[in-house]
């Protein structure tokens, strides 16, 4: 690996800023999720398990997927993002802390989710079953539909939609970092130094911009879920 460079003190403070602020998002939408009637019935659904469903291979693959999904796993972003630490730095607790801090926040974000989808059931009168939906049906379809619903609906979208936005970029600050490493890594005559990096990383972004253009043409999500079922599911098994 090549010797990194020290992190800009902006770019550091837009990393913590889109990592921190959706937990804040999270929190002030459970706040007033579970103030809302119904919105206990929404989250004993989230709790009540069916067990009967561990029987089926579909719930282990979608989980299984989930997990390489959250993780980048078998994208090289955990091996590039690792060259930045110090030699003898401590990767158990890291593994730890990495597994705990993202099951963690999946759990929590559930009861944020359920508590509204308990609100919406409760003002449509339809069984809770009906209204959740699975994939991104839920945070796409079925979770706005239910934020019209609240008073002050405007501002619970706004906050909702942004917080969407700045994982999504979040995100995308980790699967960049890992393919710009690797070229760097593996052409450093050509790239190296700070201007040559940045011009890289625009090529990069520019590629991927059009490149993923076709998720906002008339096939609608069939290639995001192509994107992210595929290489996270049983292709990164490979």
């Amino acid at each position: 690996m090549l010797p990194r460079h020290s992190v800009p003190l902006l770019l550091l403070s837009v990393v913590y800023f889109t990592a921190l602020f959706p937990y804040l998002v999270l929190v002030i939408l459970l706040a007033h999720g579970v103030s809302l009637p119904g919105a206990l019935d929404g989250i004993i659904y989230y709790l009540k398990p069916d067990w009967s469903k561990l029987g089926e291979a579909q719930v282990w693959i979608d989980a299984g997927t989930q997990i390489f999904f959250s993780y980048a796993i078998g994208l090289g972003a955990l091996t590039a993002l690792g060259s930045y630490n110090r030699f003898h730095n401590n990767c158990y607790r890291d593994a730890y802390l990495l597994a705990l801090i993202n099951s963690t926040t999946s759990f929590f974000s559930g009861f944020v989710v359920f508590s509204v989808l308990g609100f919406m059931a409760s003002e449509q009168g339809m069984d809770i079953s009906k209204v959740a939906e699975s994939g991104p049906g839920l945070a796409f379809i079925a979770y706005p539909k239910a934020v019209t619903l609240m008073p002050i609906a405007p501002l619970w979208a706004a906050l909702f939609f942004f917080m969407l936005l700045v994982l999504g970029l979040d995100s995308q600050f980790v699967g960049v970092e890992g393919f710009i490493t690797g070229i760097m890594d593996l052409f450093p005559m050509y790239v190296s130094g700070g201007l040559r990096r940045e011009i890289v990383v625009a090529v990069c972004c520019l590629i991927c911009f059009v490149i993923d253009l076709c998720m906002v043409t008339n096939s609608d999500i069939i290639p995001e879920l192509c994107e992210r079922d595929f290489p996270a599911g049983t292709g990164g098994l490979g």
